[in-house]
């Protein structure tokens, strides 16, 4: 099958409207970089042109992928390799929970981006649980897996009624979609007066992004919105969600998976690390590590 170059198309800012901007980086996408959505992906270099925008500081990709090549491409996504830190997800799952059961014990819970289940399948403990996952692979392992109710579908869906959930999860998912407004407003409606939205996304404004620069871990071809928290509580706000929790947001994963990510950085660091895990043999544990780089909130609707 020929590989087709990704479709493009420029955009407005997404949070104030505003077509002025200056660029931060460029690095053109790559023949076939759209058709690879994979989650644990470690190909961050050639992620298109990211701008800041000029009036509220918005940074986003632009000219970026047209929904029709997104949708097509994470409807095709599979990735095995997603499942080899099944043990990992499980235990992170079970932390997101925990901070949402901060502020709502139980009820109707729905995740947008279910992917394979594993926050899900963790939070049906308390919760009934719903999920919304566009990959076909993804989503028919959550229903066969785990027994879970993931339907193959984008936020576009009318499934649900207004003032039907008590919380909507969206973990690592925001930074994915051409129209993060218009979906933070769908969840809204989605929500129960009082109910909580709990969201995961990296931050384009830690210490990390700053130093690393062109070279940060959070932009990649699949990525088209880049939150600092500034933005993120003013886009929460206009739709109609009052932030109630804001800190960095931590991971556990195994030694292998960590040094995985260090595969783009200088190579003597890299192998450097390598080294050590397979000399202590450690490749298989696991390890919590919060790079300050990725932000978790809670933000109840009004």
């Amino acid at each position: 099958m020929a590989v087709m170059e990704p479709q493009l198309e420029e955009v407005p800012c997404n949070l104030c409207g505003s077509t002025r901007s200056r660029v931060v980086h460029n690095r053109p996408y790559a023949l076939g970089s759209m058709s690879d959505c994979a989650a644990t992906t470690d190909s961050f270099a050639q992620y298109g042109r990211v701008v800041r925008c000029r009036d509220c500081g918005l940074v986003f990709t632009n000219p970026r992928p047209t929904l029709k090549t997104l949708l097509a491409g994470y409807g095709a996504c599979v990735d095995e390799t997603y499942l080899d830190e099944s043990s990992s997800r499980s235990i992170n799952g079970h932390l997101s929970l925990n901070v949402i059961k901060r502020f709502a014990k139980s009820g109707r819970l729905l995740e947008v981006g279910a992917a394979t289940g594993y926050f899900l399948n963790a939070a049906r403990a308390d919760f009934e649980a719903y999920g919304l996952e566009p990959s076909e692979w993804a989503s028919k392992i959550a229903r066969e897996r785990f027994r879970l109710e993931v339907y193959c579908e984008s936020m576009d869906t009318d499934r649900f009624p207004d003032g039907h959930f008590d919380v909507v999860a969206m973990i690592d998912v925001i930074e994915h979609l051409t129209d993060p407004k218009a979906a933070l407003k769908r969840a809204a409606r989605w929500l129960k007066p009082g109910g909580i939205l709990y969201l995961v996304t990296p931050d384009v404004g830690s210490l990390s992004a700053k130093v690393l620069r062109a070279n940060w871990w959070g932009l990649r071809p699949a990525h088209i919105y880049y939150f600092d928290r500034g933005t993120m509580r003013r886009m929460l706000r206009d739709a109609g969600l009052e932030v109630v929790l804001e800190k960095s947001f931590g991971r556990i994963f195994s030694w292998g998976y960590w040094a995985t990510r260090l595969k783009n950085y200088p190579a003597p660091v890299y192998k450097l690390v390598l080294w050590l895990i397979r000399a202590l043999d450690i490749g298989d544990k696991l390890l919590y590590i919060d790079t300050r780089d990725s932000m978790e909130l809670c933000a109840r609707k009004k």
